[in-house]
């Protein structure tokens, strides 16, 4: 046989057997998946080891790894990263099995989070695991034996909410109380001060604070004097800035919507020097937009800068400044007919706002706060946060019905300034005593605020009369909007008792301990503070103790059960509102009963909550529904609610977020002096209230980085302070579209599908607030 015919049956030999040589040579079993990082996306260069066949794989771009030609066994894969919790999975592998483990899901680690927020996290969930607020310490939510809620700011920005009344509506048990800047938490109203970064600000009631610096929202449940002193007693909203991060980026977001909305926003941060040790981030923004209501405007910006120092793993100090400017009008509310309780006898576009009104604020914010780690137990923590107003406002507004289709107007200026002061320190220690740990907090408060009101009342008394207090008429059924001749006003000592505010200084300050103790499955916490209070005009003096009992067990690693006791304080201090009482102030005193499940599921990617509770609150503050004296109020005796809470958020899928929420609430007035008030629904608080956002991204095919969006809101019948008026309850469908190509992105929402009229809140007829009606707002992004 030739020799060339002897090589081609060779080779022929060869390529016929290569598959079988092949095969044998990655004969064996086969293990692979996925692993997501804890913000939902593919985990690269990430290592997954065997632990005893030790054998190591590294993920892809993709974050996908895979074991081959492996035998039989029964192992533990080890996927560790720097940031996030090291995951245990067990694995069977039969002989010659091909096993898919699918998406492993890491979750950030727990030992890593700052004692205080310092730095930033490039997180990119609808799901926040942790929260400094709820124990001033790092701590899990699960862990702690409380209600917490928040809205991250990927939530905000898929839902395109610029302001925190927008977003507010995210949150079970939590509504609107009024078209201002105020909220039903639990059924009682919250107009206290919004903190930021767990210190106290100030709430100027009539604007809402720009989200363009925040990173997340959280609303702490029942009341949180024990740590932070007097506190409205259904929850206190807590405002966490955008921190530096050490790794350089940049974004910018344009908008526009209904109503001629335009807005821009802006978001650098990075290092500033090479050993990354000071860090920065810069946030703006600007908006301009009109209304669907009759003279409504706001033209608005904010500046926000921020730096961190982090020279050693002993110090760590962050520097927060924000200056933010808002040119708007103070809007009333829709007034209606004189004795007509129908809600729509007038459109929702009717308001008194008349040409050249105006409410202008600049509020200005420092916050600085350094730690100090003393040695490896002990660390020392100062806050400190300036918060300035400067508030002035010219408006005009009903005075009296003449008819029952127009009113007279009554004309009114103020300038209102204030300035907050707020300090923390606070030591923690980590001890244990065999098998029971402690982390012990001993800390010192103080807060004080100083507030200036000149208000002036105008008529024009040779048309209405001496003190009369009227400078014009205005008809509701024709309405006719033009200038004013604010110049030939003149001052009237009409409401002159409204000018005044009761407190111009107030201070507070307390001292407090802290154990939050673990032993198992079992964790306490156990609080006590001493509250000491003063009002310095008034002379109002006020020594509480306010303690703070909660327990939590682990039922599963995954699924925690807790309860709790609170007792809350919140005293008389200044507010925008001028707000007068017609008798002497009662200090608010509240006790909050709670209990409750936390859990996390399908591999810790969606955290859910169910809290039941009762909260009683004595001596509440309420609008005493005077027209003409919008900024008096009056204290009814005790009020009770009983409800539950769910709320279920987080990003179920790599494409998939999700948040929902729903509430059960029933507020009723147990004691008051008015006998007929007894057993009345709380007013603006409803029983039902829910609200969703739904977010998922196609990822393959040629809609890859599409998406699509949808939710809704929510809220049931409410009281008012009206008796003959009644909020009927509404739903509002919201759904939106997006897309994402390389460092650009693309969204268009649109709102209130339905195009539902329906209201928010109201205090009466007269002070009534429509929701908006159908709108859209666009958005083009560009991530740097």
């Amino acid at each position: 046989m030739p020799a060339f015919v002897r090589i081609n049956i060779l080779l022929l030999i060869l390529i016929l057997l290569f598959p079988f040589f092949a095969s044998a040579q990655i004969s064996g079993g086969i293990i692979k998946g996925n692993v997501i990082d804890a913000d939902g996306k593919p985990a690269a260069n990430i290592n997954v080891r065997l632990k005893q066949f030790k054998k190591v794989a590294a993920t892809d771009k993709k974050g996908a790894f895979i074991f081959q030609n492996l035998p039989a066994l029964h192992d533990t894969l080890v996927i560790s990263s720097p940031n996030s919790k090291v995951l245990l999975r067990q694995v069977t592998l039969a002989e010659n099995q091909k096993l898919n483990v699918g998406a492993l899901y890491l979750e950030y680690n727990a030992r890593q989070l700052q004692a205080v927020e310092i730095s930033g996290r490039p997180g990119n969930s609808y799901k926040s695991d942790y929260s400094f607020f709820g124990t001033k310490t790092q701590s899990q939510l699960i862990d702690i034996p409380q209600s917490i809620s928040t809205v991250t700011k990927e939530l905000i920005q898929d839902k395109m909410e610029f302001t925190l009344k927008d977003a507010m509506n995210n949150i079970s048990g939590v509504n609107q109380y009024s078209g201002y800047d105020e909220y039903t938490i639990r059924g009682f109203r919250a107009e206290n001060a919004r903190d930021i970064n767990g210190l106290r600000g100030y709430n100027m009631t009539y604007t809402s604070n720009m989200l363009v610096n925040i990173e997340r929202i959280e609303v702490i449940k029942g009341s949180t004097a024990t740590l932070y002193g007097n506190c409205d007693p259904g929850g206190t909203i807590n405002l966490v800035t955008k921190k530096p991060l050490d790794k350089a980026t940049a974004e910018i977001n344009l908008y526009t919507g209904s109503w001629d909305h335009y807005r821009a926003e802006g978001d650098m941060t990075g290092p500033l020097n090479t050993g990354k040790t000071l860090l920065y981030r810069f946030n703006a923004g600007y908006d301009d937009t009109k209304s669907f209501r009759n003279g409504v405007y706001a033209k608005s910006f904010e500046l926000a800068p921020s730096l961190s120092f982090i020279p050693n793993d002993k110090l760590r100090v962050n520097v927060d400044f924000s200056v933010s400017h808002i040119n708007t009008v103070l809007d009333r509310g829709q007034p209606g007919f004189d004795d007509d309780a129908t809600l729509k006898s007038t459109p929702i576009s009717l308001s008194l706002i008349q040409p050249g009104d105006y409410l202008h604020e600049t509020d200005i914010a420092t916050n600085i706060t350094a730690l100090y780690k003393i040695s490896k137990n002990l660390t020392f923590t100062s806050g400190y946060l300036s918060y300035q107003t400067r508030q002035s406002v010219a408006e005009h507004g009903l005075n009296a019905y003449i008819t029952p289709d127009s009113v007279s107007l009554y004309y009114t200026t103020w300038n209102y300034n204030t300035v907050t002061n707020t300090l923390t320190n606070y030591f923690t220690y980590k001890a244990g005593t065999g098998k029971l740990t402690h982390q012990l907090l001993a800390g010192y408060d103080f807060i004080r605020s100083k507030v200036n009101l000149d208000q002036q009342y105008y008529e024009l008394p040779d048309e209405f009369g001496q003190g009369s207090g009227v400078v014009g008429t205005f008809s509701l059924s024709h309405p006719q909007y033009f200038k004013r001749p604010v110049s030939s006003y003149q001052v009237s000592d009409f409401n002159s008792d409204a000018t005044d505010v009761n407190d111009d200084v107030y201070h507070t300050q307390g001292v407090y301990l802290q154990d939050q103790l673990s032993l198992g499955k079992w964790k306490a916490l156990l609080g006590l503070r001493e509250e000491f209070y003063k009002g310095d005009d008034s002379g109002l003096k006020e020594n509480v103790f306010l303690p703070r009992v909660g327990i939590v067990y682990a039922i599963k690693p995954t699924i925690n059960a807790y309860a709790t006791y609170n007792k809350g304080f919140d005293p008389f201090e200044a507010s925008t509102s001028a707000q007068v009482f017609n008798e002497p102030f009662k200090p608010v005193i509240s006790q909050t009963l709670e209990a409750g499940l936390k859990g996390n599921f399908l591999n810790s990617r969606l955290f859910a909550t169910l809290a039941v509770y009762q909260l009683t609150v004595q001596n509440v503050a309420v609008n005493a529904n005077n027209i003409s004296n919008p900024n008096l109020f009056v204290q009814q005796g005790e009020n009770r609610s009983r409800g539950i809470e769910a709320e279920a958020t987080g990003n179920v899928l790599p494409n998939l977020s999700i948040n929902l929420s729903y509430a059960y609430s029933v507020a009723r007035v147990t004691k008051s002096t008015d006998p007929s008030q007894i057993g009345m629904l709380v007013e603006n608080a409803p029983r039902n209230a829910s609200g969703s956002w739904i977010k998922y991204t196609f990822t393959q095919g040629v809609i890859k980085g599409f998406g699509i969006s949808a939710g809704h809101t929510a809220i049931g019948t409410r009281n008012t302070l009206d008796p003959g008026i009644t909020l009927p309850g509404y739903v509002v469908f919201n759904a939106g579209v997006h897309y994402k190509y390389n460092h650009c992105k693309f969204a268009l929402n649109l709102n209130n599908i339905t195009n539902k009229t329906y209201y928010t809140g109201a205090y009466n007829n007269v002070n009534k607030w429509p929701g908006t009606p159908r709108n859209f707002m666009a958005n083009v992004g560009y991530v740097f």
